[in-house]
């Protein structure tokens, strides 16, 4: 029987490649504050800052969440 390799990186049409922020994006993140947190890592995963993530359209970001909760899922492992 073949090992199932997890998804380490996500392609987002018209967004560009989705990937967990690393350790040192993950220390940036918090200290971020409170209310931008949780879009932090999403932006930082596609090599955007906030403000970037922020401009994007609504299904776009939509798709990044989806990808993220992808990536974080224990069927992933």
């Amino acid at each position: 029987m073949l090992a199932r390799t997890p998804f380490t990186e996500i392609e987002i049409e018209d967004v560009g490649v989705y990937r967990l922020p690393s350790m040192w994006q993950r220390h940036r993140i918090k200290r971020i504050k409170r209310s931008d947190r949780d879009v932090a890592a999403l932006a930082f995963g596609c090599g955007m800052t906030v403000r970037q993530f922020r401009k994007l359209p609504a299904d776009k970001q939509a798709l990044v969440r989806q990808a993220w909760l992808v990536l974080i899922s224990p069927r992933n492992t």
